[in-house]
Formats: structure tokens, sequence, C-alpha cells
């Protein structure tokens, strides 16, 4: 959150420049970029050694229309960089952040105060890399560490220099990678490293989305002593991302961005809609120079290591420093690898005077356009944004120490414990925030049911709810009290990273497709005390306890929907036997056919596990319900469809066992052996069968 102050420094700063602005951005519109830097000895310095790349530092190299050429480098080079940035997310009792943030030394990591704003905010802060799609599609494995305040913090109020400068900590999550391994970005006051009427280029997490980057075509307008300012498009998450030059020279540290007041300029052309400031990396550097000797001896050699300078004399050289195998080494021990790269998938210049070039994202270059060569990121999907807004008249309790979750012994005279993730899938599970409890096991306990969370599909690998059919009460969906309309606010669980759950962007994005469905049903665990019923339903509104489901499967699936209150008033009920039972459910993926909708794995079935106690000992059903054929309907935002009108989706009566081999997930032999399947006139257990559900009545049958 900007401070007010902040926020009026940078908009007297915005407005004052504008003149300024407005020139710089008028010779590079007339292609006369070179006249925009006063300071000829900078601008001097800079094309020197952006020729290093490209052609021998002649006299008339510097005059020539060489400088806007751009050595292949800049592609393997910027791969390199963006190793180095992560997601940032903070999260503490009483306010939670988000932003991006880069490591410039193998030990420390900087991103800006107002993201990490002191040292209790730092301890409850996780940075995440790799979070980003490869060139598939698909999103990468990330690595996740801590920070380690206590070790070594430095921070410059927001209305300063807006820096904090922490140490990291241990390894939370991952495998295989060090933080050597990402490489990372110094700091340098050389000053020859920009100047005005040149492009830079960003990498970020705008809106908590995975790695993205701007490039090229972001004019830088403005410097003081303290900032530039530069015109692009930023967001929220964007803050705390690193600033670059074309040879990946670390610039600015991205500080704010704010929309124009002008849509146009005094010549009636249009203008970019964001402008965005930067702290300069010079003026953090000299104050941190500054700060150097008032540190204790472990504290400055630490400190040190940011200011380590890679050696480049000859053409390749840039602002990258090559990942780091081992403990943190001595400034003079720094070199620069080769930058080789990796392979990259080129294409000839089309008819339409465009090159592709395919990296983690797709670059379309496009030859012949009139000033600065622009650049443009190629989205793999485009959907309409829409946020619903609803009643938001449920409140959670945040109080999660007030919840035991699901019970094992619910059922009386039985032990039905959760299902336990195959070795291969236990990987996936996603732990609590250090200081939760048994935080590894990753449990999130609510009222009267339970999650675990796969944390590299950022959906519930199962949730797991106790039903009490005795006590079961009705809750109002819009007020949350209770006594049915729909009250759609949603939360997030504090007890969790925010990296291991999909929140509403996602679901905003693609409201043309998918509502947000609940894996425990809102009336499933509303039983007990009325405020024992009323907390679970507001804690069913977790995103947590959310998948995407196709809108005609969430409003419309019969079987699927009332699947438990059958077994209750038909299994139970009918035989006299007490009103328990423990229900076990969660999305199926199937990476030969689900979908993909930017970078969420859109699971195409969903699966569903009851148990309870019958008149001869315990019984099981297992149910798959697939939503594969709703997937290529779009909302038209016409009349709901109406009561009883249920869309022809496919319901399966399977095997337990079948449910755990597409799973990962082990019930155990108590509910294997207790799966009615087995029972006479059914499908072949161990054989690939499954019988289609016609009636309510075929779920007992």
């Amino acid at each position: 959150m900007y401070s007010e102050e902040g926020r009026n420094q940078f908009k007297d700063l915005v407005e004052k420049s504008k003149a300024d602005r407005d020139h710089v951005r008028k010779l590079v519109r007339e292609g006369r970029w070179r006249e925009a830097e006063p300071d000829r000895e900078r601008y001097r310095g800079f094309t020197r050694k952006k020729l290093q790349k490209t052609v021998q530092p002649v006299a008339e190299s510097i005059q020539g229309d060489t400088i806007d050429f751009q050595g292949v480098s800049f592609l393997t080079e910027g791969a390199q960089v963006r190793r180095s940035v992560a997601y940032v997310e903070v999260n503490t009792p009483h306010f939670s952040e988000l932003g991006s943030g880069f490591l410039v030394s193998p030990r420390l990591f900087l991103t800006n105060q107002h993201v990490i704003r002191n040292m209790d905010a730092a301890h409850g802060t996780q940075i995440i890399f790799d979070r980003e799609l490869d060139e598939l599609g698909i999103p990468r494995a990330t690595t996740t560490y801590l920070l380690d305040p206590d070790t070594f913090a430095l921070f410059s109020d927001e209305e300063v220099l807006d820096y904090a400068l922490i140490a990291v900590g241990r390894l939370n999550t991952g495998q295989g990678e060090t933080i050597g391994d990402f490489g990372c970005c110094p700091l340098s006051d050389s000053p020859d490293k920009h100047v005005l009427g040149m492009n830079v280029n960003i990498i970020q997490h705008p809106r908590a989305l995975p790695k993205m980057i701007s490039i090229r075509n972001n004019l830088l307008t403005h410097r003081t002593d303290r900032t530039l300012l530069y015109e692009t498009d930023t967001d929220q998450g964007s803050s705390g991302s690193p600033v670059f030059n074309d040879e990946w020279d670390l610039v600015a540290l991205h500080h704010y961005g704010g929309p124009f007041l002008e849509e146009v300029d005094d010549q009636g052309l249009s203008i970019p809609k964001v402008v965005n400031e930067g702290i300069r990396i010079s003026a953090i550097y000299r104050d941190l120079q500054s700060r150097m000797d008032g540190l204790p001896p472990a504290q400055r050699d630490l400190l040190k290591e940011v200011f380590a300078k890679p050696v480049s004399p000859e053409p390749g050289g840039g602002g990258l420093l090559p990942p780091h195998p081992g403990p943190p080494a001595k400034p003079e021990d720094f070199t620069v690898s080769d930058r080789k790269g990796t392979p990259m998938e080129q294409q000839q210049l089309s008819a339409t005077n465009e090159l592709r070039v395919v990296l983690p994202i797709e670059i379309i270059v496009r030859v012949g356009s009139a000033g600065p060569v622009g650049m443009e990121v190629a989205e793999k999907t485009s959907a309409p944004k829409m946020l619903t807004r609803g009643a938001e008249a449920i409140k959670v309790d945040r109080d999660y120490e007030n919840r035991t979750g699901y019970e094992d012994d619910f059922i009386p005279g039985y032990t039905v414990p959760l299902p336990k993730p195959n070795e291969d899938l236990k990987k996936q599970v996603a732990p609590l925030r250090t200081g939760e409890p048994d935080a590894e096991q990753g449990e999130l306990k609510y009222e009267h049911f339970s999650i675990k969370m796969n944390k590299s599909k950022r959906m519930a690998m199962f949730t797991a709810t106790n039903i009490d059919g005795e006590t079961y009460l009705t809750v109002d969906r819009k007020t949350g009290e209770v006594t049915g309309s729909e009250g759609e606010t949603w939360f997030k669980d504090s007890r969790i990273s925010e990296s291991f759950f999909i929140g509403q962007s996602f679901y905003s994005d693609w409201s043309d497709y998918f509502d947000r469905g609940h894996l425990t049903r809102r009336t499933d665990p509303t039983w007990g005390t009325k405020e024992e019923a009323e907390r679970a339903n507001a804690d069913t509104y977790h995103f947590t306890n959310c998948s995407p489901q196709h809108f005609r499967f969430n409003e419309t699936t019969k079987y699927w929907q009332g699947a438990e209150r059958y077994v209750l008033e038909n299994g139970l009920f009918a035989t006299g036997s007490r009103k328990h039972i423990c229900v076990f459910q969660g999305p199926l993926f199937d990476d030969q056919v689900d979908r993909w909708a930017d970078d969420v794995q859109v699971p195409s079935s969903f699966f569903k596990v009851i148990a309870w106690a019958g008149a001869n000992g315990l019984k099981a059903v297992g149910l798959i319900v697939d939503q594969l054929s709703l997937l290529s309907e779009k909302r038209k935002y016409t009349a709901q469809p109406t009561v009883g009108s249920f869309v022809d989706v496919t319901h399966w009566r399977v095997a337990i066992s079948q449910i755990e081999k597409r799973t990962g997930l082990e019930f155990g032999e108590k509910i294997l052996d207790a799966d009615t399947i087995s029972a006479g006139g059914q499908p072949v257990v161990g054989a690939e069968a499954a019988r289609p559900l016609r009636s309510f009545a075929d779920i007992l049958a």
C-alpha cells in the first residue's frame, strides 16, 4: 500500500516534468532520440558500451543507425536475467502484500520498502522463483525461499529510496535448486547505463500473474538525482521489479506506476496510459555505501557482494552475474559466463515482416516501424475480464485455532482416516506457513472439514468432510445465517501461501467459462450448533475450497450435487443408522485431455468417495463426473438454466481403486473393502469398468 506522501511526491514530479517528457517523446517520434540526452558525456559513454556488442566503435558508427540494432545476446542474456527475479508474497497477521523482487548477490534480495515494510513483514515473507510458463505454456516447477532479516536487513523509507534489502533464508519448497542457481543482478553507479530517449525492460509479476516481461517499447523520458520516469504499462504486483537497459544492466528499482491525466499529447497523438517511476540504482548504490561503516563485520561482508562488478572487457558482457555454485564469493571472485544460453526456435521473416523467437514467452519483432523497434508479448489465450460482485454479508472467522477439521472417528465404531498421497504425489502437498502446527503435513482445518492443497496445480488435492444428518441446518447463502441466494464473497486463507491456490483474478478473467465451484459443498458441513453451522458455511468460501467448474456443471449437475443428500436420506435414514457420513472429493487431472486456461490446468473430471455405516458394516461408493464435454461452451449471459433442466454430462460409478489410480491418493484397505461396487451386479472390480449413473438409485444399488 503506497503512502500518501509518496504518492504526492510522485504526482508532483509527473506534473512538473510534463514538458520535458513531451520533448523527449517528440524527438523519439521524429527519429532523433540521440538528441534527447542533454548530458553528452553520458551519451558518449552509453554509446561506447552499447557498440561493444554490435560493431567496432568507430566515429561513424556512433552517429549512424547501427545503435538501433540488437545483438541476439539480448535474448539469451534476458533469459538468464529473468531467473533472478522472484514473486514476493508478504503475509502477516495484520496485512498482506504481493510484489516482485530480485537477487542482487547470492545472498541478498532487493524489493520495495512499501512491499516489505519492516522486520516483522520480512519474517512473514517468502520469495518464489521460476513462477512462470515454459515454452509450451505449462507452469515451471517453482522454488520458494523464506527471508532471514535477522541476518541482514536494511530499509529505506518509501518517501526516500523505497528499498528493502534482506538476506535470503532457508529453502521452503522445491527440489534440486540452490539460491546460487538463479544468478543475480549486482548494483553499479556507472554513468554509462542509461540515457533519455532509450527503452527500458522490466521483468515483473503484474497482478500476481506468472512472470511477465515488458521490453523495448518503454520510453525513458525524465531523470532526477533520485528517480527515472519511463512510460509503459505495469500493474499491481510490479512494485519491486528490476528495470534494465538493453544490455541488461540494472538501472532502476521499479517503484510507482500512475495513470496519465492526458490521453493525447499537444499534437493530438496518443501517449502511453501509464507513467512509471523507478528509484535509480546509482542512488541506492550510494546510499548503501554510506551505510556500510555502521554495520557489523559479518553484515559488511554480505553487503560488499552487492557491489561486485562483472568483468566484461569484450562483447558479450552484461549486467547478470553467473549462477553461483557454492558459498558467497568475494567481490574479486566474480566473473561473467560466456552466455551461450539455451537453444531457441527461430522462424524466418514472413510476409508480414515478423520474426518469431520462442523463449519462455513468444516475442514478435516487427521490422520497419517508425521510431525505436517495438516488441510485444503474444498472448497464448485471450479472455474477456469481468469481475462479478456479490453480497458481502458472509464474514469468515479468522481465528483458525478454533477449527478441528475432519475427524477420522466421526462414523461410530469405525476409523476412516484422511487419504494419503502416494510417494510421487506427496511431493506436491503444499505446506502451511512456517509457524503453523504440522506445517509440512499441509492440512488446512476448517469447521467440520479439511483440505490438502496441490501446490503445482494450485487446487485442492482433496477435501474431507464430516456430515451429520441429524443436526444438519440450512444456511442462507446470502446472509450466511442459519434459516438459501448466493453470497459470493470468497476468502484467502492466511495460513498458506497465496501461490498455492488460484485467486479471484483468474475467475474474473475466465468468467465466460467458469464459476468458482465449491469442492466441499456449501451445505455439507453446516450442522451442529447455529454458530458452528454459520462458521462452516463461511469456511466453504475459501479459495482453497474453490475449483474452476464450467458454469453449467456448477449450476445444473444433478447427481453430483445431490449424492451426499441421497446417501443420507436413503442409505442411512432408511436403515435407522446414525446419520453420519464422510465425503472425500477433489479434481481429477489428465494431461492427455485437460484444457489450459492461462497457466491453470482445468480438471476435466472430479471424484467423490462417500463412506457410511450400513446395516451390516462400513459402506463406501466412488463417483466420477466429467465436465470436458462442456468446456467448448461460452457463457452468453442470458437467463439462468431453469431448475431441473440438467445438462447431459457423464456421471460414473467406479471402483474406488480406480480413483486411487487416477489421483495418486490411497484411501486405505477399510475403504477399499467397503466399496459397494464389489456387490453382485456391479462391474468387475480390478477392471477398467465403470457404471454410468442413470438415477440416484444407482448410487446405492
